[in-house]
């Protein structure tokens, strides 16, 4: 059995389950975990197929959330970003009573357009999808630097972004290219 890499640190009442975007893992938490630990009993979670959780092929979204709940407390805040929010809503939305709260950081219920829906168009998706297939790490450094556009240091940002998430093995291009993102379109956007 594949297992998830889970960590827990810190001793507050409260528990928070932290959740991290598509291609990451889970020391992207690393410059706020230390605060929170002093307020919050945190649970820095590699979602399957990233970091430190190998030997995950692509998951549904549903898949995702119902392994990574295997571990987690009983009530907690379920904190996400990006594709670690679309868990957490899923999470939320099949077991609420295991959810204190939710909060999600650069996430959508839906990430492909829709009626009614301005996710990102399908085409943009599918070329996305491409591309990954053609220059996986090239892909996924692109990415990365998409995460810090804006921000007055976005080339350090971006830097460390890039080492802290390289630093760990990187997920299959499977887990990239299938995972929670795709299967979001069926599983949440339905509920909207």
């Amino acid at each position: 059995m594949n297992d998830i890499w889970w960590q827990t640190r810190g001793t507050g009442n409260c528990h928070l389950v932290l959740l991290h975007g598509w291609g990451l893992n889970a020391e992207v938490w690393h410059c706020i975990s230390e605060e929170l630990s002093s307020h919050f009993t945190l649970h820095l979670v590699d979602l399957p197929g990233f970091g430190r959780s190998q030997g995950f092929g692509a998951m549904t979204l549903g898949e995702m959330a119902e392994r990574v709940l295997e571990l987690a407390p009983e009530n907690a805040i379920w904190l996400g970003w990006s594709l670690g929010g679309l868990v957490a809503s899923q999470v939320a939305l099949t077991h609420p009573e295991r959810v204190l709260a939710l909060v999600t950081v650069a996430s959508s219920p839906c990430f492909s357009a829709r009626e009614n829906w301005p996710g990102i168009k399908p085409e943009v998706l599918a070329g996305f999808q491409q591309q990954l297939s053609e220059d996986f790490q090239r892909t996924v450094e692109r990415f990365l630097a998409l995460q810090t556009m804006g921000t007055e240091t976005a080339r350090q940002d971006a830097r460390a972004l890039k080492k802290t998430v390289l630093a760990l093995p990187m997920p299959p291009v499977d887990v990239l290219n299938g995972g929670g993102w795709r299967s979001s379109r069926r599983l949440i956007c339905e509920s909207l």
